[in-house]
């Protein structure tokens, strides 16, 4: 039993009651493990063995699949038997896979495919369905986007809620799993997926075998996930119900946000209310009544979240950049040849070294959208004034509004230079200050350094900016007092 095997069953037995000297007996590991494990604050560092590929199954399942629907839309006596699916297999596309397995393969997907509906009473926090709502059109910052939804269905409570992603990775499948159990403020015991690539790694059914990074996922939060059999959609009606739901709620009509946070507040107040308002028929209470009568019942969160962000080394290059995803994103002064580490998250990406975060950016997904921050390059500016006017990280940079306001305004030929100038100032008055002086600068109409300056220092002059020195005035006092000046004469 590997690490994580035994890690999973410390979890699962913990969550259920079971005692740590029960635990350590039942499983034969020492009790300080099981006090290490039980709780899910730190999880194993080896690496779990990944499971085999079968790439012959693999694709013998797909033809095979194929000439079943074939065989659907044939006369009965023109259909393919098992035998002559295996003669299709081996002389035609070159599978050698023998006519026993082809057999075992046609049988267990005609037995999926033919299983009789059961009613079901959903067990309170028994399960939640998940799925993805792909391709949901929106407007992010003016232009049209297709975003990736993954949407969670709570069978008991009927509860629907749903994250927005721009793309479904295995990042943004674990990053919304994060989420949705700090919206339940617990975990159900199973979790029912269909065939997701970034969920099962091959197979269906009982016989799906899940991907590593994400069976380390699940042995964390100690529930168990299941796989849909191929074709039964049934089977997770719940979340195909939810997709509809979080489709015809949040996205018809186009939904216009700014950002994918607006555009996310927007899905979450849309499904907050059918939650809250909304009752099925049959149920006894709303979805909302129901869905805190079942948070009740979960398991509880492990002690600390699973870590789904991706971290990456990389160095820093002499335009003051790392790449990730071919995009380019500016790090401070001074760390330029040095290797540090990039922590990325479906929306954000930031730099660390040594332990300390450096920045962050706005994670882009495209080439030519590099992100620059111009006070990473006011050090450089100030050494090389003339790279100021063709700088891209004073053309394309991020910037404070106030910084933009000053260029579009100022009447000077080297503006760019005075920017930086301006911006160097903060080292010392701080930002509050430079930003103030900037506002009264850019009222004006034309802004200036000199003006700005004037805004900085001279309208909050210290009150020992100046040491006014008094001359000896006796001089004067002798000559109003003095000789001839009291005779009354002219």
């Amino acid at each position: 039993m590997d690490k994580w095997e035994m890690y999973g069953k410390v979890r699962a037995l913990h969550v259920n009651g079971v005692s740590d000297r029960q635990i350590a007996k039942a499983l034969g590991v020492d009790r300080k493990t099981v006090m290490k494990y039980r709780g899910g604050a730190v999880t194993p560092d080896d690496r779990a063995v990944k499971p085999r590929k079968a790439p012959l199954r693999e694709a013998a399942e797909g033809e095979i699949t194929r000439m079943l629907l074939e065989n659907a839309n044939l006369p009965r006596k023109q259909r393919l038997s098992a035998k002559d699916m295996w003669d299709v297999l081996v002389h035609e596309h070159g599978i050698a896979i023998s006519e026993a397995h082809a057999r075992r393969i046609v049988r267990e997907i005609r037995d999926a495919s033919g299983e009789a509906f059961i009613p079901l009473e959903h067990e309170i926090g028994d399960c939640v369905q998940v799925d993805w709502l792909e391709d949901a059109a929106a407007f992010i910052d003016g232009v049209k986007t297709l975003v990736q939804v993954l949407v969670f269905a709570l069978p008991y409570s009927a509860a629907v809620c749903a994250f927005v992603y721009p793309d479904k990775t295995t990042l943004s499948f674990l990053h919304g799993h994060v989420k949705y159990m700090d919206w339940l403020q617990g975990v159900t015991r199973r979790f029912l997926y269909d065939l997701l690539k970034t969920a099962a790694l091959r197979g269906s059914g009982a016989n799906a075998v899940a991907q590593e990074s994400f069976t380390r996922f699940a042995q964390h939060y100690a529930f168990v996930p299941e796989f849909c059999n191929r074709a039964s959609g049934w089977e997770k009606s719940n979340a195909e119900n939810g997709v509809k739901i979080t489709r015809n709620k949040a996205f018809v009509p186009i939904p216009r946000a700014k950002d994918y946070g607006e555009l996310q507040n927007h899905v979450s107040a849309k499904l907050l209310h059918y939650n809250m308002t909304h009752k099925i028929q049959g149920r006894p209470r709303r979805i909302w009544e129901m869905l805190i009568e079942e948070r009740a019942s979960l398991m509880k969160l492990p002690l600390s979240p699973f870590e789904v962000d991706e971290t990456v080394k990389a160095k820093v290059y002499s335009d003051q950049t790392v790449r990730y995803d071919t995009v380019r994103y500016s790090v401070p002064y001074g760390y330029v040849g040095k290797h540090v580490t990039l922590r990325v998250s479906p929306f954000k990406l930031s730099v660390h070294h040594r332990g300390n975060c450096l920045c962050a950016h706005e994670r882009q997904r495209a080439g030519g959208q590099d992100q620059y921050i111009l006070d990473h390059y006011l050090e450089i500016l100030s050494r090389k004034p003339r790279a100021a006017g063709q700088a891209l990280p004073i053309k394309k940079g991020a910037m404070p509004a106030e910084c933009r306001a000053f260029l579009e305004l100022c009447p000077a030929a080297d503006k760019n230079r005075q920017l930086v100038e301006i911006m160097l100032l903060a080292r010392d008055a701080g930002e509050e200050r430079i930003f103030a002086a900037l506002d009264g600068a850019i009222s004006t109409g034309k802004p200036t350094a000199e003006l700005v300056k004037y805004y900085l220092y001279g309208q909050q002059m210290p009150d020992d900016a100046f040491v006014i020195e008094h001359s000896d005035l006796s001089g004067y006092d002798r000559l109003i007092g003095g000789e001839g000046c009291g005779d009354g004469k002219d």
